[in-house]
Order: structure tokens, then sequence, then C-alpha cells
């Protein structure tokens, strides 16, 4: 459990690492107006300077460590039923799982909205498979979690 915890953690770490290189390495040629909100069908309704850009690292940092915190305290989790000494190891691990896939997911979806504000051309389907994807992983890890009690 440790080792996926720790792969998670990295993985997630070294995407936000990449974004932000690839900010400072194409800083100058970012348009310096770019869309900051695109609409359901991935269409810019609104637009504003490119240091907006910083608002995807920000948020990716915020979540991140705002996940990883609450992962590292299992007292504040708030598992439907009670854990035992029989199911707490399974718990774990599912628990565990679920956080990174959502962690790695949600620094995928600000990245990709980062890169769709510097190449308008960008589809807008890979969020919502990036929003199906923790929604998948939530409503597996309830069921796995449920049967495991």
């Amino acid at each position: 459990m440790i080792k996926l915890k720790k792969a998670t953690n990295i993985i997630s770490i070294v995407l936000i690492l990449c974004y932000i290189i690839f900010l400072i390495i194409g800083w100058k040629n970012f348009p310096d107006e770019i869309p900051t909100h695109f609409n359901a069908a991935g269409v810019a309704d609104e637009f504003g300077s490119k240091s907006a850009l910083f608002i995807e690292p920000a948020a990716m940092i915020g979540l991140f460590l705002l996940l990883a915190i609450v992962e590292c305290l299992p007292r504040i989790w708030n598992i439907p039923f009670e854990v035992t000494e029989e199911n707490a190891e399974d718990v774990e691990r599912i628990i565990h799982i679920m956080f990174g896939v959502i962690k790695i997911a949600i620094v995928l979806i600000c990245a990709y909205s980062g890169f769709m504000c510097i190449n308008t051309g960008f589809p807008s389907w890979p969020i919502w498979l990036m929003a199906a994807v923790i929604l998948l992983s939530l409503s597996f890890s309830i069921y796995r979690l449920y049967k495991c009690r």
C-alpha cells in the first residue's frame, strides 16, 4: 500500500512539474490574451491575460496537497461501516487506490485545461473523460468497500 501511495504521489508530482516546466519554457510564445472559460461544448466564452495560466498549477498543487493530507488521516475517512482488524487492510488498499486515481485525474484535468487555454483547438472531451474516471473510481471504490465489510 505504501508503494502504491508513493507511486501515485510521484506520478502526480512529476505531472505537476512537467506542466510548470511547460509554462516556463513556452511563456514567451503564448498569446497575451487567452481563453479563460469554456462552455460545455468546449467553446471559449471568456478571455483574459495569459497570467491566468497560473491558476492551473495552483489548483493542481492545492488539490494534490489536500488529497494527500486526507489520504494520510484514515481517522477522518467516512467509511460507512465499522472497520475491523479483518477488513482494515482491504479498506485501506481500496481507499489508497481511489485517492491515487483521483489525484492523477485532477492533475490531468488541470493540465489539459491549461492546454485548452493556450491552444483553442483542443477538444473538451478529455476533461469529461477524466471527470468520468473520477466518478467511476468513487463508485467502484464504494462498491468494493461495501463488499469487504
